[in-house]
């Protein structure tokens, strides 16, 4: 996958699968009070995150895929330059809906030109096509065993060594304390 380890080690938290990964990814990075940036395509535990974020009063946006069912890069850095700071961007990497795979190196790189965190949703393209955490340049990508024939109900959010990520759960020291008792 891509995860580095040894020194300046990546972070590679175990969840329960794909929707606890994705919980805490938008929970725990970037500026959680700041705007939220998915795209028109994503899973279900992204879009209802986002719903229930904008409903607490969390500004979220959601950027429009072209005719192909691609997010565009230069849509996406018209979005990082408006006055309302963007604290993360979500774009899931591949559709089990559509096949479609976005561009999401490109697009991380356009979120670091402007020190903007970046989650991938890679659940439903690892085991279909070459992941590679370190090549996507993202700061954290979710995963889920079961859809490279692993048990069901075993997840993971990679995390960049570098990037900041909140804890949402109190109580222990196990996996950094992001996820403590597990």
């Amino acid at each position: 996958l891509g995860v580095r380890s040894g020194r300046n080690a990546d972070r590679l938290i175990f969840t329960s699968g794909g929707t606890e990964a994705n919980n805490l990814a938008l929970a725990g990075l970037g500026q959680p009070h700041q705007r939220l940036l998915i795209s028109a395509a994503e899973h279900p535990s992204v879009r209802e995150f986002a719903e229930e974020q904008r409903r607490k009063g969390r500004p979220v946006d959601v950027l429009p895929l072209d005719r192909r069912g691609v997010v565009d890069a230069a849509q996406l850095e018209a979005s990082l330059r408006t006055p309302s700071p963007v604290g993360l961007v979500s774009i899931q990497l591949g559709s089990n809906e559509t096949g479609v795979i976005q561009p999401i190196a490109q697009l991380a790189e356009v979120c670091q030109a402007y020190g903007r965190a970046f989650h991938t949703d890679a659940v439903q393209a690892i085991g279909k096509i070459d992941v590679d955490f370190q090549q996507l340049g993202v700061a954290a990508m979710t995963i889920a065993a079961h859809k490279f024939n692993g048990p069901v109900g075993i997840g993971a959010l990679g995390v960049r060594h570098e990037e900041p990520l909140q804890r949402l759960l109190r109580g222990g020291f196990q996996k950094a304390g992001h996820r403590p008792g597990a």
